[in-house]
């Protein structure tokens, strides 16, 4: 998802949807498969004259199409700079002659629900993205009960800028306030003009009331179980980062913690999104209550995985073990590091004050991890003793007074 989410921007206009299309299909009534942009220029402005004022430049009005293309009822040919009408198409279009709206809703909601809109898709040539913005949209709306234009321009940039899980996307926009909704203004120009919402509006698939979509009652009623079930991806994503601040890591036998941020979990990533440190949430989860639980007969404690990839930021994803260790580039683009409580997480139940905070938390190397549980008692020892050094001070300032004696000896030796 690091390439472009482009979406058709020229018109959304129901009148220049069918214009087109009834072109495109009279071309293959007449036997002609391909109908070239020549003339389609040509003609799309003898049925619509006032598209003619904003003709700036010819692919302006080649583009007047697109919308047809982005739901599958014409096909186009860059190459060879011509079109043809699909299957889709002539169905749709044949239903249109016969006044049958409810076969064209039902061909364009397929189309939602089947094709791919983020990429490989001929009204797009240069869209390469994950998410499939008209499911997204439709799914938003049953998810959100409403999404307005500037909530769905928050969902499109999270979601394909940012990489946020679409599921905590939504409950992040559930909660948050119009200041939280802010996004960069570019992308707020780009994902705030959204095209295909005005069609879709106007071919009375959604309604729009004080400046929020909903769902027409009938199509509600129709297509609402599909919509719950349906994914806003064109394909599963290679990195989804998650908001969640309560994702369990456990310690093996031995103590080790599983690395909080291996970029493989079952074919698919899902990492945590770092907190802004000087956010009133950050601070809230960083000073939280610690909160036991039973797993059989063991008592544990929950980690929050975001402080874990938030100590890891501002370590910079260097080694604090040795910085001369160089690892590989995770997918995330980062040099790969692990999270290691310094005081670890089996230590809660001795400390009133939360253990899993960034100033217990170093960035290290897989290998230097590893050293730490699994080394001879010199390199312990010193590998210890060198983060400890390098975290007293914090460990202290937040009332974790520990020496480095009581440390290595209570929960490593």
């Amino acid at each position: 998802m690091k390439n472009n989410l482009i979406m058709p921007k020229q018109t959304g206009r129901k009148d220049v949807f069918y214009a087109s299309l009834q072109l495109y299909y009279n071309s293959y009534k007449n036997g002609e498969v391909w109908y070239k942009n020549q003339t389609f220029k040509k003609e799309i402005q003898r049925l619509l004259p006032d598209l003619s004022k904003g003709a700036q430049d010819e692919a302006y009005l080649v583009k007047q199409s697109e919308l047809t293309r982005y739901f599958g009822l014409v096909y186009y040919n860059y190459d060879k700079r011509c079109a043809h009408i699909t299957d889709s198409g002539i169905k749709f279009y044949n239903a249109y002659l016969q006044n049958n709206n409810e076969i064209q809703i039902d061909i364009l909601m397929n189309s939602i629900f089947n094709n791919s809109f983020g990429r490989n898709n001929t009204a797009i040539k240069t869209s390469d993205s994950d998410v499939d913005a008209p499911k997204l949209f439709l799914k938003s709306i049953v998810d959100l009960n409403g999404i307005s234009r500037k909530g769905l321009a928050y969902l499109l940039y999270v979601t394909h800028d940012l990489q946020i899980n679409y599921n905590d996307a939504i409950i992040e926009l559930s909660k948050s306030n119009n200041k939280d909704r802010e996004i960069p203004i570019e992308r707020a120009n780009k994902y705030g003009d959204v095209k295909f919402t005005v069609l879709l509006k106007e071919l009375e698939i959604v309604k729009e009331i004080n400046n929020t979509y909903f769902l027409v009652d009938n199509i509600k009623e129709k297509y609402l179980d599909k919509i719950k079930k349906m994914s806003i991806y064109n394909k599963e994503p290679d990195l989804i980062l998650t908001l969640k601040e309560d994702i369990e890591i456990e310690d093996d036998d031995f103590g080790l913690e599983i690395p909080l941020f291996s970029d493989i979990d079952q074919d698919k990533v899902i990492v945590s999104f770092a907190y802004d440190i000087n956010s009133d949430k950050f601070k809230k989860q960083n000073n939280r209550t610690p909160m036991p639980y039973k797993k059989g007969n063991t008592l544990r404690y929950k980690t929050n995985a975001r402080i874990s990839k938030t100590a890891l930021d501002l370590a910079n994803y260097t080694c604090l073990g040795n910085k001369e260790h160089i690892t590989f580039t995770s997918k995330l683009g980062k040099q790969y590091m692990e999270a290691h409580h310094l005081i670890p997480m089996s230590a809660q139940k001795d400390f009133s004050i939360n253990i899993d905070r960034i100033e217990n938390i170093v960035s290290i190397c897989p290998i230097c991890h590893s050293a730490i549980h699994l080394g001879d008692e010199k390199t312990r020892l010193e590998l210890v003793k060198k983060l400890y050094d390098l975290k007293e001070k914090e460990l202290k300032n937040v009332g974790l007074d520990i020496s480095f004696g009581e440390l290595y000896t209570k929960y490593y030796k």
